[in-house]
């Protein structure tokens, strides 16, 4: 018979009996009924227990071989192996983000413009803050992805630039430059463009995207559904942790 009991609870077996076979031994089960609760919780904090947990800022210089601990602010599984803390299981975050917007446009040539997002696909940990801040709640190293849909309604090509900030500073090494194909024949310019950088960040950091164009003609775009396609976001932004 399997009991369901809560951290360190106890309780007397009522069952198993003994029978003929002998299969359960009720007598050896029934030696728990002599543990008190106050016997586990005395060991709560005694390091050679090999489950334990707490912020990973306590995670103690030694253990025994194969001891556990969970990291209760990042969610992180560790277990000491040969003399030293291995890492063994990652708490996932992530988000997927996209705005809707018909089009973003500058307002003025060769000045940098946020890239606003306004839909949520998927996330955990991760979310968006005033319209522009792609925010996590746990600090670590994320992957961060982005792709903009450009559009160019002039008969020249125009040169956008595209780059991260973090805390609103701009984020070194970051940055990249494409050249938007001009309307011909009748048809305006079009081009998706998108890149992926690794970034540190620390609880309550967040993430924006900026632009800048030398033409006020050039936009980001969202295409609607239609035919066979689903709609087309003027931008997908993607972060998950590393």
């Amino acid at each position: 018979m399997s009991v369901l009991l809560p951290r360190h609870a106890i309780r007397p077996f009522t069952s198993p009996v003994n029978n003929m076979a002998k299969t359960v031994d009720a007598n050896v089960v029934r030696a728990n009924d002599n543990i008190v609760n106050a016997a586990f919780v005395a060991h709560d904090a005694d390091a050679a227990i090999h489950n334990q947990s707490g912020p990973i800022g306590d995670l103690p210089a030694s253990a025994p071989e194969g001891a556990v601990w969970v990291a209760t602010d990042t969610f992180d599984t560790y277990c000491y192996i040969g003399g030293q803390w291995e890492q063994i299981g990652w708490a996932h975050w992530y988000g997927c983000f996209f705005d809707t917007t018909a089009s973003q446009a500058a307002t003025t040539i060769n000045t940098e413009t946020v890239v606003t997002i306004n839909t949520t696909a998927v996330s955990r940990g991760v979310t968006i803050e005033n319209g522009s801040e792609i925010t996590v709640e746990y600090g670590n190293t994320y992957n961060a992805q982005f792709s903009v849909q450009l559009l160019n309604t002039k008969s020249q090509e125009a040169d956008v630039w595209l780059w991260l900030k973090k805390n609103g500073t701009n984020i070194a090494d970051s940055a990249g430059r494409v050249t938007v194909p001009p309307r011909h024949g009748g048809v305006d310019g079009h081009m998706i463009t998108g890149w992926n950088n690794f970034v540190e960040l620390d609880a309550g950091d967040y993430l924006e995207l900026y632009w800048e164009t030398t033409d006020l003609d050039t936009t980001l775009e969202t295409v609607a559904a239609a035919g066979d396609h689903p709609r087309a976001p003027a931008v997908i932004f993607t972060l998950n942790r590393v």
